[in-house]
Formats: structure tokens, sequence, C-alpha cells
């Protein structure tokens, strides 16, 4: 097997070399790079910017807790609610059932009255019970829509509107 020997002469030489260093025989003067390296302070502030937007992502994310912490206490405090007006609201219909037998069974009237004052007294539960609840609702509404006017000024602060990102 043979090998094929090549030579250059010296004009074609300089022209390889002068391709390979990025001269073109036309082209004179060298460029400089399109790209400079940015300056010392520019990274330095870079640096910092992200750890001013890391540090208000924390603590984003801690308001965010506590918002949904206060909205899980807001919910159990109306299921509580509820619980106790249904409970109020079985013994006022009890009470009432009570003074409809009595009556048909020709109670005395002191008993008549003590029925009439357990009824009063459970209506007014009934109506302390439905007050708190909706005063808790309202809570509840207020808090969630704090959380999202929050969760909206954080998207927008941070340049992130629509997507979700991690």
């Amino acid at each position: 097997m043979g090998r094929q020997m090549w030579t250059a002469g010296g004009a074609a030489l300089l022209g390889l070399t002068l391709l390979g260093s990025g001269i073109s025989q036309a082209q004179g003067t060298t460029t400089t790079p399109s790209t400079t390296p940015p300056a010392q302070g520019d990274i330095r502030k870079d640096t910092q910017d992200i750890r001013q937007d890391r540090k208000d992502i924390r603590q984003d994310r801690k308001e965010l807790q506590g918002d949904r912490r206060e909205i899980r206490e807001d919910r159990k405090e109306i299921m509580n609610d509820r619980r106790k007006l249904e409970g109020d609201a079985k013994e006022l219909q009890k009470d009432r059932q009570e003074l409809r037998q009595d009556i048909r069974s020709g109670a005395s009237k002191e008993e008549i009255a003590k029925d009439r004052q357990e009824i009063r007294q459970d209506e007014r539960k009934v109506h302390e019970d439905r007050r708190e609840l909706r005063h808790d609702r309202q809570e509840l509404r207020h808090d969630r829509q704090e959380a999202h006017q929050d969760r909206r000024e954080g998207h927008e602060h941070r340049g992130g509107g629509g997507g979700r990102s991690r």
C-alpha cells in the first residue's frame, strides 16, 4: 500500500497559515471580540440582586404558609360553629316538642312558663351561633381574598404573570 505525499509551496503555506489564524489575505487588521466580559461591579450587583430575590421569595413563602394556616384555623372554627349551631337547633326543637306535649297534657302554668323560658334561651343561642358562623365565614372569605391578592402581587413583583415555575 502506497502513501501519497503532499507537498505545499511557500505561498500555499502562507495562505493556510493565515486562514488558520483567522486572518485572510484581504484583511489586514484583527477585530476585537464582540462580547466583552461584564465588569466586576456588575457581577457583584447581580449577585446581590439574586440574594435579595431569594430572601423575598423565602419571606413570601412564610407569609403564604401563615395565610394557609389562618385559613385552616378559620375553617375549623366554622366547623365547630356549625356543630354548635346544629346542637343548639336540636335542643330548641326538643324544647318546643316538650312544650307542645306539656300543653296537650294540661301541665301547670309554671311548667309551661319554664318551657317557654328554655325556648327563648335556645333561640338566643341559635341566633348567636348563626351570627358567629356568619362572622367566621366573612373572616374566611377575607383571608382567602387577602392570600389571593398577596399571591398575585408576588407574581407581578417577580415578573411571573402566567404559569408556575419552580
